[in-house]
Formats: C-alpha cells, structure tokens, sequence
C-alpha cells in the first residue's frame, strides 16, 4: 500500500520535530565560549576536549559502560529464557513467563527506583555497576522478551522435530538448533537493553551514591549547579553511542540475509 502526499509530510515533520532538539544541544557544545548558546559563535572541541580530561566525567562513562554490559547480559539471558518458555512452554507457567517479562514495562520507573533502593538498602547491595546492573537488566528485559518470542514464532516447528527424531533429546536440540536460530534476535535485544541502560537517569538517581555515578546521573547534579557547554558536550557523546548502537541494530538483519545467502551459494 503506497502513502499519500499528506502522510509523508505529516512523517517529514514528526520527524524534525523529533530530531530538532537533539541538533540545537548538539551544535551548542561546539560553541567556543562558556555560554550555551544557538547558533553557536564559532567552532571549537575545547568542551570535548575538557570532558575527556576530566576525571570525573571519563569515570562516569566507566561506570555507564559497566552498567550497560551487565545489564545487556542479564537481560539477554532472563529475556531468552523466558522467551523459550512462553514460546514452547504449555499451561500456566508460560502466560506467567509472559506477564512477568512485560510487567517491567508498565511499572513507573520512579516506582522501581524506590522499590530497588529500598530492597538493595535492606540486604547491604548499592553502589556499584553489578547492583544497578542488575536494576537495568529488569528495565531492559522486555526487549530482548519480544524479538526473541517474535524469532521463535518464525522458526519452522518441522526443523525442532526432525532433530528429536534424529535421535536429539529436548536439551539438545535446544541447544544446537533453536538458540542459534533466535540468538541475532536475542543480540539486537541486548543491544536495546544496553541502551536503555545507558541514558536511564530516575532508578540511577536511586541508587548511586558519590563514589559511583553513571553519565546520566552526573549531567543531573552539573546541570543543578550550572549548565556549560561541556554538558552539551557529554549529550553529543552520549547520542553518537546511541546511534552507532543503533545503526548496528538496523544492519544485523541486512548482515544475517547476507550471511545466508553466502552459506547458500557455498
């Protein structure tokens, strides 16, 4: 079905109003002076270059990074697995595989930063990359959740049967054949994970403490005491991960039909 005029232009014009934002705060950390402004007077990396000086910015993308892998794992891991069982479990259990890896979802995330900080007080386990880590995987989860019940909904039952008739018990062919049909979706969903995580500021808030903090919680308390380029600097950082993360997102699909078609040729 092809779009009409009209629809194009109301796309064309989400989308600027989406994008337009992010161009301004980006084009300002090139400002030579220390004041934020748009158009910016000139052109200089002396911000950039004062963000990847300071220690406590470049322990912040330490921390952020950390934060983001554990997470990504985690929900890599708990999201498949719950996959697997809402796809291939009966009964009860798999409708409460699925709410349990959507539920996350629906739960404001200042209710979950409450709910992990004061669990995480109680048993003694803040501060650190494996405790947030581990806050993230929960918000994350639900992405790796639906594109991998979506991949094990196109795999062919017929190719699972042949494997248990060829003498493969359900472990095995677990193992050999469905996770590596469905592992690229459970990857990009990792991947989308690790993005959440990596701009996620209200659980962070609730579970940071002065000797640990994540890029999002440390652009909060600088902007509180005065908004420089630099921050807009970090933004710009920030935004070129997310969309390299991104792009890498869009090309797995392109690269795995490559794949195939290579394998196929051979």
């Amino acid at each position: 079905m092809r779009t009409g005029p009209g629809v194009r232009i109301a796309a064309v014009l989400m989308a600027v109003f989406l994008v337009t934002p992010t161009v301004i705060v980006i084009a300002t950390a090139f400002n030579p002076t220390s004041m934020i402004v748009f158009p910016p007077g000139g052109f200089s990396l002396r911000w950039f270059q004062e963000v990847l000086e300071d220690r406590s910015w470049s322990t912040a993308f330490a921390n952020s990074l950390q934060v983001g892998l554990v997470a990504a794992v985690i929900a890599m891991v708990a999201g498949t697995s719950l996959a697997l069982l809402a796809s291939r479990g009966r009964g009860p259990l798999a409708h409460l595989a699925s709410v349990l890896a959507v539920l996350p979802m629906t739960v404001p995330l200042v209710v979950a930063g409450l709910a992990f900080y004061l669990v995480y007080a109680r048993i003694g386990f803040t501060g650190g990359a494996l405790s947030l880590g581990v806050a993230h995987a929960v918000i994350g989860l639900p992405f790796v959740f639906v594109n991998v019940l979506a991949a094990l909904t196109n795999v062919d039952r017929s190719v699972e049967e042949a494997a248990r008739i060829s003498g493969a018990n359900q472990t095995v062919t677990m193992l050999r054949i469905t996770l590596p049909l469905v592992a690229p979706a459970a990857l990009v969903g990792g991947v989308l994970a690790f993005v959440s995580s990596w701009d996620e500021v209200v659980v962070a808030l609730f579970l940071n403490t002065p000797q640990f903090r994540t890029i999002p919680v440390e652009m909060w308390s600088q902007v509180r005491s005065g908004v420089e380029p630099s921050i807009s600097a970090v933004a710009a950082l920030l935004t070129l991960v997310s969309l390299v993360l991104a792009g890498l997102v869009l090309l797995a699909p392109r690269l795995r039909v490559t794949r195939l078609l290579r394998m196929g040729k051979s």
